[in-house]
């Protein structure tokens, strides 16, 4: 049932209701949704909040409408790894997905005292620090902040663009393996900026992957922040 006195408005919490029959199977991908009516029907809400509902499930690449036809649900949920080494590249690949990236900035800054401290190297060191989102079928997958020491990868921001793999370039120009990570998943607000390159809103939940990546020596070489809207993805842990 749907609360008038929730903190959020009556389309948020119809959308959220869909969200979640289309995680739990409910709806099944390239099933069509049922009708307007059917829908006031199911909520007891008005057609004008339905409609604002579906408007925003089309916009953020859950729902596709067709002329004549009707609307369809065109996302499905991704389930990733926690314990798997694997870069965004590698994990397309195993989908059978296109790796489609956008670069939002990339610069050479002093680091953090919490970079310096996951990374073990010196306090005001420099790093490469990369802001990207990922996406998966046009929809906005993960917005992602990384920072990679200069003092091992001086020039990498020279050959980093949407089109490369970092963890190919890492192997192929700078002989860097990378064999395992430490990985930490917290559950936080989207601020605007998340909330902007991730289609969601203001204070939606979402996903903090925390990660410090290891090369075949068990040196640390990068270090991740991604963020993924909680509706768009699951983490498993394999045995």
């Amino acid at each position: 049932m749907l609360n008038n006195d929730n903190l959020f408005p009556l389309y948020m919490q119809v959308k959220r209701k869909i969200i979640e029959a289309i995680n739990d199977s409910t709806y099944s991908e390239g099933t069509r949704l049922p009708s307007e009516t059917e829908l006031l029907d199911t909520y007891n809400v008005s057609r004008v909040t339905i409609r604002r509902a579906l408007q925003e499930l089309v916009r953020e690449g859950y729902l596709i409408r067709k002329q004549g036809k009707g609307t369809f649900i065109k996302h499905k949920k991704i389930t990733r790894s926690l314990l798997s080494a694997d870069g965004y590249t590698e994990y397309m690949k195993k989908t059978g997905e296109k790796p489609e990236r956008k670069i939002i900035e990339k610069s050479i800054k002093v680091c953090s005292p919490l970079i310096s401290k996951r990374l073990s190297i010196s306090p005001q060191s420099k790093i490469l620090e990369l802001f990207r989102v990922m996406y998966i079928k046009d929809v906005p997958l993960g917005y992602e902040v990384t920072s990679y020491p200069v003092l091992y990868f001086d020039g990498l921001e020279n050959d980093i663009n949407d089109r490369v793999s970092t963890h190919e370039l890492l192997k192929k120009k700078y002989g860097t393996v990378l064999e395992k990570s430490q990985k930490m998943l917290n559950v936080i607000l989207a601020s605007e900026t998340m909330a902007g390159y991730l289609k969601c809103h203001v204070s939606d939940p979402v996903y903090q992957l925390e990660k410090t990546a290891f090369n075949q020596y068990g040196l640390p070489v990068y270090h991740s922040m991604m963020y993924y809207d909680v509706n768009r993805v699951s983490f498993v842990i394999d045995d």
